[in-house]
């Protein structure tokens, strides 16, 4: 293996300067966070109150977290006669958006390691070029052009050089003569980078690797009149899922996010029975529930014990949403029913095997 370095392309970025104008909003302490909390909001005309009590949970709370980042929450209460809240009505959204991202980061990963998996097995099998075929992922022939194979070598080739203190890498430069085979690179690339080669294969290629994930599967397999929907719709379901798990990992918002950026596809036999429903329409694809639907759509191609977990996950957000008078489904874009689509089986779920999602803080019983 050989370093080589190129002249990069220029980034572009914001030149940062000080505000001469003196425009910025000050940085807020107690006193004024509970000020703030106090004046009705713009959204939902919430006013948010902090008990004498709990002052000092709250500040022990705002040392640990950033309030810039906590005061979206008091937009996402609900609309109501009385709009006068306690704190702990945004901690119970803050909290349930802390599951719901922990969670849904967990099973994308798990969605990851899968896709990675299969794609190194397909490509390994289905290979019939001239060079090794661990090194399949290095033949333009497995791409759909020249652009995208170079494009996408370079990539792995990066990927390398910021992996070397990886062990398998620093084992195949020292003793492989830095010949490193598709499945030692594969599990270096991001999520990102991994649907993007994806993006970059051969029709053939890809083709075969979504037949060998999804339509080999019990679930999709009996369905042959939708294979030519699947096979479109996949990647979809699966950028879908490298969505969450991005968002997730930067401890980004879950609850109540209008999801704009990737607009998956709903499974043709889930959509048909939404607007039969008169729940969903086809393109209701901006909210939680379609990406769950799509991160379920690929869970199925997952082991029997991911799929029990999923379930009591999807279990435990019906007792959270249930048993509050805060969280609201719709903000999620959860429908009537929702359970039932989400659910990979449908059969009621033993209550001793569930997980306890535990809150994160203790308060005070009122």
């Amino acid at each position: 293996m050989v370093e080589t370095r190129t002249e990069e392309k220029p980034y572009t970025y914001y030149c940062l300067e000080p505000d001469m104008n003196k425009n910025m909003k000050q940085f807020l302490n107690f006193e004024k966070i509970k000020e703030e909390l106090g004046k009705p909001s713009i959204y939902n005309n919430a006013i948010v109150k902090i008990k004498n009590e709990d002052e000092q949970e709250v500040k022990n709370f705002l040392v640990n977290h950033n309030y810039y980042s906590f005061s979206i929450y008091k937009k996402q209460l609900p609309i109501r006669e009385n709009s006068i809240f306690d704190f702990k009505d945004c901690l119970e959204i803050y909290e349930f958006d802390s599951i719901l991202r922990n969670n849904l980061q967990k099973f994308t990963g798990d969605i990851e390691n899968l896709v990675k998996a299969s794609l190194i097995n397909s490509l390994c099998s289905h290979y019939e070029g001239e060079l090794q075929v661990g090194e399949c992922y290095l033949d333009f022939s497995i791409y759909s052009n020249s652009e995208n194979a170079q494009e996408m070598i370079k990539t792995f080739g990066k990927r390398t050089y910021s992996s070397a203190q990886s062990l398998p890498i620093k084992h195949h430069i020292k003793n492989k003569e830095g010949y490193l085979p598709l499945w030692v690179i594969v599990p270096e690339l991001t999520f990102g980078e991994t649907t993007h080669f994806i993006s970059l294969l051969h029709e053939e290629y890809r083709k075969k690797w979504i037949h060998d994930l999804f339509l080999t599967k019990e679930y999709y397999a009996k369905e042959v009149a939708l294979y030519p929907h699947i096979i479109s719709s996949a990647t979809s379901w699966i950028r879908a899922g490298w969505f969450i798990r991005n968002r997730s990992a930067h401890y980004g918002r879950i609850y109540g996010l209008p999801f704009q950026t990737v607009t998956p596809t709903f499974y043709a036999p889930t959509i048909r029975k939404l607007k039969a429903l008169k729940l969903k329409k086809k393109d209701d694809n901006k909210d939680l529930f379609a990406f769950m639907l799509s991160i379920k759509q690929v869970l199925l191609c997952h082991d029997s014990i991911v799929q029990h977990e999923w379930d009591i996950f999807i279990d435990e957000i019906h007792s959270k949403l249930e048993g509050s008078e805060i969280l609201s489904p719709d903000k999620m874009g959860f429908p009537d029913n929702y359970c039932s689509f989400l659910l990979i089986n449908e059969k009621p779920i033993n209550e001793k095997q569930s997980i306890k999602l535990q809150s994160c803080f203790t308060w005070k019983n009122d």
